[in-house]
């Protein structure tokens, strides 16, 4: 649900097309809506931040490029603190957050209306948690796992052997000498899950992808605005 005090009316235009909203949940969830830089949106991505014991926020350079590119490719974006985070209430759990992505994407449907398709994004932790509100029965249209951390010794293998179900699309993004969702490791795991990924790998970059938020963004958005062209197909 929306926080009506904070939300302009659906005629209304936010500033620079972006808002700051809250949204309702399990807890109260600070989050930033933000429209597509020219035309109408296509669709609309949730960007997961990584994880919030490790300074993750919405504000994160890696999240922060995804949403930018998205947005350049006609998406509007939605990110938000996780529970525990930033302005948003809680504790962090570990395992709950998935249920801040569903609102989160409930939320977006909400704002884009006439049934456009909504994806999500995670980044490391952001990506295991979207991964689990996929399996948990989102209808997410597609998913974007970056650095999804298989090689970590808070992973829950056993958690996502149910991933293959999803219907929607997967794409997977790591970075080439990353230790922690070593990409070799991400593609086998999700194979024997049953996921076959569309699989990018950017050179020469570990888990933190530093100085390369425009090679991380550019082939997620394409692919969330390929997906969004299937949909209105």
């Amino acid at each position: 649900m929306v926080d009506e005090a904070r939300r302009p009316g659906r005629g209304e235009q936010a500033v620079n097309g972006r808002r700051e909203v809250v949204i309702e949940g399990d807890e109260r969830l600070a989050g930033l809506l933000e429209l597509p830089e020219s035309g109408a949106a296509i669709g609309g991505v949730v960007v997961a931040h990584p994880h919030p014991l490790h300074g993750g926020t919405m504000h994160q350079p890696v999240v922060h490029h995804v949403a930018r590119a998205c947005r350049r490719r006609g998406l509007a974006s939605l990110r938000f603190d996780f529970r525990g985070v930033g302005g948003s209430s809680g504790r962090y759990s570990g395992t709950d957050e998935y249920r801040d992505i569903r609102v989160a994407a409930d939320f977006l449907r909400e704002e884009l209306g006439d049934g456009l398709p909504v994806f999500l994004a995670g980044y490391s932790f952001g990506a295991v948690m979207s991964a689990l509100a996929v399996i948990d029965g989102e209808p997410a249209q597609a998913l974007g796992l970056i650095a999804f951390p298989v090689d970590w010794d808070e992973f829950m293998p056993g958690f996502f052997g149910r991933l293959g179900e999803y219907p929607g699309a997967v794409f997977s993004l790591c970075g080439e000498n990353d230790s922690i969702a070593p990409p070799v490791q991400v593609q086998a795991f999700l194979r024997g899950v049953g996921v076959e990924a569309t699989m990018v790998v950017v050179p020469g970059v570990d888990h933190l992808f530093v100085g390369k938020g425009e090679e991380v963004g550019a082939p997620v958005a394409r692919f969330f605005a390929e997906e969004a062209g299937h949909a209105a197909g």
